[in-house]
């Protein structure tokens, strides 16, 4: 099952899912600190479905795609926070180390498809959950 999360209404809606609460905004996850590529081996493609490659440019992790549709590296911290809101529950992501994230992450998802920006991505789930 495949979730697009750059809807304003599915964001709003898995935040609420996640909080347990219907109305209330959830509060923003710390940012990811660890030298760690949480979704090393997700990340995807969104155009060919080329595995995207972590890599240090400037000093600044990244994701790189070998395939040539994508013309930059996506940042690596931008694109992990936004999968990190996207499945932002209590007891199961917030309070994992930045270290035990791409575990978590590898049982959650199958893959994480990323179009022309960080904020174009989509998860497809291991496990299908209707969102409420």
């Amino acid at each position: 099952m495949a979730i697009d999360v750059r809807s304003e209404d599915v964001r709003d809606r898995v935040r609420r899912a996640a909080s347990g609460r219907s109305g209330e905004r959830q509060a923003q996850p710390k940012p990811l600190v660890s030298g760690a590529f949480t979704l090393e081996g997700l990340l995807l493609c969104r155009g060919c479905g080329t595995s995207l490659q972590p890599v240090r440019m400037l000093g600044q992790r990244a994701y790189r795609g070998p395939c040539g549709c994508r013309l930059t590296a996506v940042d690596a911290e931008d694109i992990e926070q936004l999968v990190l809101e996207a499945v932002a529950v209590p007891g199961l992501v917030a309070d994992a180390a930045p270290e035990e994230l791409g575990g978590i992450f590898r049982r959650l998802f199958v893959a994480v498809r990323v179009g022309g920006c960080a904020q174009d991505l989509s998860i497809v789930w291991r496990l299908q959950q209707p969102i409420q």
